[in-house]
């Protein structure tokens, strides 16, 4: 019975060790949504620009300030008056000033502020297309390495299923050698092969280890936590169709982004022109002020007063030219961008259809090699086991299984690898890809 109990125990234990979390490519990307560090700092961004549109409008606004104070004099303050009949002293100051004031300030007009108010507003859009730009690298980048995660399991499945194969052919060819009926070298050979293929299948776990590490750091999972992948690369899209190069651009947030920041460099050359506009502004003031040497008010002035602020620019030196020159290089160096950044996307777009186009072939091709590789080692393995071929013909036969294995996953990754560009190079790229 304690036996029992004992096999019961370590079979218990053995099963929570094995518990992993199972995790398929949209509960991923969802982690990457909520964990990434970069989306996480692009969003401080958007944060900043809010700021930015809030200083903005601050300048538009009604300004309010408030002033209270005391004073304490310690010495007695006179003021001397020729009265005509002789000089006169009287004294003009008690032991206790008091004071305080409100002022409410408008600005009336000020081309500066109202072109960061209009400035504020279009950083704003920019900073969401450079956000989407970002969330739509991270998202493709993201997706990649789920997917070349799970190509690097099927090369470790490869490796660990030709190393058990080589290991029971082993076996096979240990017990005929027993039986006299193969000789040595056969069985020299089968116990080479099988060793041979021992430090693949430990390279191929540690590259997939490794990935798996890269996609915790990813998704936010602790390094120690287990994981594992759902899904595989049996499925792939079709290839997409192909788009105008005006529908791509006016998708591409990366690009939009460029032609915002044009309009904020044409906003920032008018808002150094008001340099040469005239600023008005109004203020209301109430004042109070009080005098005494007792600790009362007495001695009191109230003050109301509305004023009008009009103030022309006459010359500065050339600051304000000089300043609107900068704006204007600027303003048109960001066209060169526009224009070269276009270019580039252009170029881009057909690179990609090209990948696309090649691997789509690739694995139409080495999907055929497989299926021959499979049936070539189907008819090594049981004529080796008959004795009608050598050790080294079922060796041959084995590693084109293999590499016609993992030449048809590759295919497969490869073609998805330039899917995923190809959604993130139209503008399309997002968490469902």
């Amino acid at each position: 019975m304690k036996r029992i109990g004992l096999l019961i125990i370590i079979l218990m234990l053995s099963t929570l060790t094995a518990t992993a979390d199972t995790i398929d490519i949209e509960q991923f990307l969802n982690r990457v949504e909520a964990h990434s560090k970069d989306l996480k700092l692009a969003k401080q961004e958007l944060r900043t620009a809010d700021a930015n549109k809030r200083e903005a409008l601050s300048g538009a606004l009604p300004h309010l300030s408030a002033n209270a104070g005391y004073n304490r004099n310690l010495n007695e303050t006179y003021m001397y008056v020729d009265l005509g009949e002789g000089t006169s002293k009287l004294r003009v100051n008690r032991d206790n000033e008091y004071s305080a004031s409100v002022v409410v300030g408008q600005t009336l007009f000020n081309g500066t502020v109202y072109n960061a108010i209009k400035g504020a507003n279009q950083y704003k859009k920019m900073s969401n297309f450079i956000y989407d730009a970002s969330h739509q690298e991270i998202i493709t980048y993201a997706n990649k390495a789920f997917y070349q995660a799970l190509l690097l399991r099927v090369v470790r499945e490869v490796s660990q299923a030709s190393e058990q194969n080589a290991y029971e052919n082993y076996l096979d060819i240990k017990k005929a050698f027993d039986n006299g009926l193969v000789s040595e070298f056969d069985l020299l050979q089968a116990e080479v092969r099988h060793k041979d293929l021992v430090p693949q299948t430990t390279e191929a776990e540690r590259n997939y280890k490794i990935a798996l590490i890269n996609l915790k750091n990813l998704a936010g999972i602790p390094v120690d936590e287990d994981i594992s992948l759902y899904g595989g690369l049996d499925k792939y899209p079709d290839l997409p169709e192909r788009e105008s190069l005006a529908t791509i651009l006016k998708n591409r947030p990366d690009f939009n982004a460029l032609l915002w920041q044009e309009k904020l460099y044409n906003t920032s050359i008018s808002a150094e022109r008001s340099g040469y506009l005239p600023t008005l502004s109004g203020s209301l003031a109430y004042a109070f002020s009080s005098q005494s040497n007792e600790w009362s008010f007495d001695d009191k002035n109230e003050a109301l007063v509305l004023g009008v602020n009009l103030s022309f620019p006459i010359f500065s030196g050339g600051a304000t030219r000089a300043r609107v020159q900068k704006a204007k290089i600027e303003r048109d160096k960001s066209r060169i961008i526009i224009d070269k950044t276009r270019e580039n996307i252009e170029m881009e777009i057909e690179s990609i259809r090209l990948r696309l186009d090649e691997a789509h072939s690739r694995i139409l091709s080495a999907n055929s090699t497989l299926k021959t590789a499979e049936k070539a080692f189907a008819i090594a393995e049981a004529t080796s086991r008959s004795g009608l071929s050598t050790q080294l013909e079922l060796k041959d036969s084995r590693v084109m299984l293999d590499q016609a294995t993992t030449g048809y996953y590759s295919a497969v990754y490869e073609y998805l690898e330039a899917y995923f560009d190809w959604e993130r190079a139209i503008g399309k790229a997002d968490i469902d890809g």
